[in-house]
């Protein structure tokens, strides 16, 4: 509650400023975890898109200053694609399903497995399906793993989409 308080003072051109992206990220991994615990899942897919944003845009410096690693980077970018996936089935989901595809093809191309579940929920034929594989294939993303709240109802979400 207090989160969401606090979110409204903030404003989103303030905190696009230059110089601010290291805590613009840490605002919206907050603001994540308020969403996934409102169960917004759209919300929560636009907040790590914005993370991921942040940094892909940033200078070669500041890159190696917000995601030394490039693991948080990663992270973001699968995150978003996977709590896209997991949102109810609506026209602005529909909208921004075509935005990653148009917008994002190299990062579906190195997320293998994440490129073909975004595929299948583009298309509208059947498919064979088995869900115990594609759990298994799931467990090794963040919403799905037992850390994470929900991880069971994300998974069994996931499957009834793909269906």
């Amino acid at each position: 509650m207090r989160l969401q308080i606090l979110s409204r003072k903030i404003s989103n051109r303030a905190i696009n400023e230059a110089g601010l992206e290291d805590c613009k990220i840490q605002y919206f991994k907050f603001m994540v975890r308020y969403f996934i615990h409102e169960k917004e899942m759209l919300e929560a897919s636009k907040a790590y898109q914005t993370i991921y944003d942040t940094i892909n845009k940033a200078t070669p410096e500041l890159t190696k200053e917000l995601d030394p690693t490039g693991g948080e980077r990663k992270l973001a970018f699968q995150n978003f694609v996977l709590f896209l996936m997991l949102t109810p089935f609506t026209a602005e989901k529909v909208e921004l399903m075509a935005k990653v595809d148009a917008m994002y093809p190299r990062e579906l191309e190195s997320e293998d497995l994440l490129g073909k579940f975004m595929h299948k929920l583009q298309t509208f034929e059947l498919m064979p399906l088995n869900e115990a594989e594609i759990e298994s294939q799931l467990s090794q993303f963040e919403p799905f793993q037992e850390s994470v709240k929900n991880h069971k109802a994300h998974s069994r979400e996931f499957v009834k989409q793909l269906i």
